[in-house]
């Protein structure tokens, strides 16, 4: 029983050092805006209040799509900012910048 105690923590703290794939989404503008994400087969839809920031999941990467139909690829763990109706990347993991 102390064996399988073990390899059960040993299991957890693997996920836990795991890096999260998450996507940060901030709303800069004084409009709410919604955005469809897709990440493998599922699509959820969030809208960001004024400034307000969302976490959706990406992994392995997803796809953001706003409400005017522009859609951006994304690898997950970027921090992007909508203003002015504009998708800005901050950053890009595994990219030298």
């Amino acid at each position: 029983m102390r064996t399988v105690t073990v390899l059960g923590l040993g299991l957890l703290g693997l996920f836990s050092a795991l890096p999260a794939q998450a996507l940060t989404i901030s709303n800069t503008d004084s409009d709410p805006h919604t955005v469809t994400i897709t990440a493998g087969s599922d699509s959820a839809e969030f809208t960001i209040e004024p400034q307000a920031a969302v976490e959706p999941p990406c992994e392995p990467s997803c796809t953001i799509e706003l409400e005017s139909g522009e859609q951006y690829e994304m690898e997950g763990g970027e921090e992007v900012a909508i203003e002015d109706g504009i998708v800005f990347v901050d950053a890009v993991p595994g990219r030298e910048q």
